[in-house]
């Protein structure tokens, strides 16, 4: 099997517009709107650019997006912020993440946290939050497999930390 995390950029085509279409308008709690034609596909594209920038508005961190490809097929997203705001620290974390409903039940939510955690190694992270509805207990055991500690939950949302 063959993994790849590319990150995300301006160019990047029909696979990566039709996996958007596929995950849908966020679920739990992981915010996604899909595309409504291409031209709005170049905006999501160039949002994640300027999203990634160190230059933010204040109250806001850089945000890097990373496609999971398997075997050249995009099956997951990840969305990495190396810094923690507030609000960051109570609902979102250092990470959040979704997998095609393609290709769930596969353990590619597992993986898809792994990786996760390696880029985030790599840009000087050692302490890493994500955030999870208590009810979606398919993405706590993939935190939890890769070594996830809860914290607490707070209206309905577990607070993990990695180390």
């Amino acid at each position: 099997m063959k993994v790849e995390m590319r990150k995300a950029n301006i160019n990047d085509g029909a696979d990566v517009y039709k996996f958007l279409c596929d995950i849908g308008v966020g679920e739990n709690g992981f915010v996604m709107t899909p595309p409504k034609n291409e031209e709005d596909f170049k905006n999501i594209l160039k949002k994640y650019e300027k999203d990634s920038s160190k230059d933010q508005v204040p109250g806001r961190v850089p945000q890097e997006i990373f496609w999971m490809y398997i075997d050249n097929n995009i099956v997951g997203i990840v969305k990495i912020r190396a810094e923690l705001n507030e609000n960051l620290l109570i609902n979102g974390g250092n990470m959040g993440y979704s997998i095609s409903p393609n290709y769930r039940r596969k353990g590619y939510g597992k993986l898809i946290v792994k990786k996760g955690l390696e880029i985030l190694k790599s840009k000087g992270v050692n302490r890493v939050l994500i955030t999870i509805y208590e009810d979606n207990i398919s993405s706590r055991k993939s935190v939890e497999s890769n070594h996830g500690v809860l914290e607490d939950i707070n209206n309905n949302l577990c607070r993990y930390w990695i180390n």
